[in-house]
């Protein structure tokens, strides 16, 4: 069932569909494949860094596999803050993502390709392809906003 675009479900499924486990992380299934509800949870829960990290700025956090389908699958629509901070923890999102209505801006992707190590000229690449999505998906960039 596909959910509205700015819709909780949709960005939570969006992050399973494009933020990978590494190699390393995988503990049963292939390389490539998404985070499980359960690994994800198991995450958050701990033990490990991200957990640490989460009690560490959000305090004690619990949050169950079967809960993350109900948020997956649009069944809850309202979580708790904490458990939208720990998520954003564990993916490795700022927290507006989930509360943020406004689609991304391309100054904000270029800051995040920035962050990973792109050269200008691959972010100025990879924010043509970002301006054409959003055009193709009537998401039109603000041309006149500041990057």
């Amino acid at each position: 069932m596909a959910h509205p675009p700015g819709s909780l479900a949709a960005k939570l499924n969006r992050l399973f569909a494009t933020v990978r486990p590494r190699p390393e992380q995988i503990q049963r299934g292939r390389p490539g494949r998404e985070w499980f509800n359960s690994e994800v949870a198991e995450r958050i829960n701990g033990p490990g860094e991200v957990a640490d990290r989460i009690h560490r700025t959000v305090g004690p956090v619990t949050i169950s596999g079967a809960y993350i389908g109900e948020l997956r699958q649009g069944k809850v629509t309202d979580p708790r803050l904490s458990h939208l901070k720990a998520l954003a923890i564990a993916f490795e999102v700022p927290v507006g993502y989930f509360v943020d209505d406004a689609p991304p801006r391309p100054g904000q992707l270029r800051d995040i390709l920035a962050g990973a190590g792109l050269s200008d000229r691959s972010q100025a690449a990879m924010t043509t392809i970002f301006e054409q999505l959003l055009e193709v998906e009537g998401l039109t960039a603000a041309k006149d906003t500041p990057q």
